[in-house]
């Protein structure tokens, strides 16, 4: 049974774990430096990791923001040798009912099969795709800024908040002033 999960930060079996499939899952531009990641969990009240697990083992996570008016998925992942099993689905489908509030996430834009098949799992799952041009600062200077879409879940309309929506992710995640 898939269970969703807040972890302690000083668990270095459980860190150990989610440092493992985030450098496995998001390549350099799309992450941070995990440390920073770490420093996050300890500093910062609005970002928080929930840890993925199934009977107790471990399968994937979850980072987020969580702000007044939505809440932000910056990482999502399940261990490469757990996906095609429903996982990924039962778990998002989770938090998405847990948070009450929308939510917003970014995707790759659909140039080939695996971002197109992501944006269609995040469909299937109730996210909505906006095809506005959106453009991730990158993580650090030596990092590259990606274009990207966004996807929402709930009751959120970026046709009227795109531009709110986008600064508070670029100044809270990613420190665009």
């Amino acid at each position: 049974m898939i269970q969703i999960s807040t972890f302690n930060p000083h668990d270095k079996t459980a860190l150990s774990f989610i440092e493992r499939i985030y450098t496995e899952a998001f390549p350099p531009d799309e992450r941070r430096v995990f440390a920073d990641v770490v420093r996050l969990l300890e500093e910062e009240n609005a970002f928080s990791i929930l840890l993925i697990s199934n009977d107790d083992t471990p399968i994937g996570f979850i980072s987020y923001w969580e702000w007044n008016d939505f809440a932000y998925i910056e990482h999502f992942a399940v261990d490469s040798r757990c996906r095609g099993a429903g996982y990924g689905a039962t778990a998002i489908t989770e938090f998405s009912r847990q948070m009450h509030k929308p939510i917003v996430l970014e995707v790759e834009m659909p140039l080939d099969s695996i971002s197109q098949r992501r944006i269609g799992f995040y469909e299937r799952v109730g996210f909505t795709l906006c095809t506005r041009p959106y453009i991730q600062p990158p993580y650090a200077p030596d990092k590259k800024p990606l274009e990207l879409y966004l996807m929402t879940y709930g009751e959120i309309d970026l046709s009227q908040a795109f531009e709110s929506v986008v600064a508070q992710i670029h100044r809270q995640v990613y420190g665009v002033k």
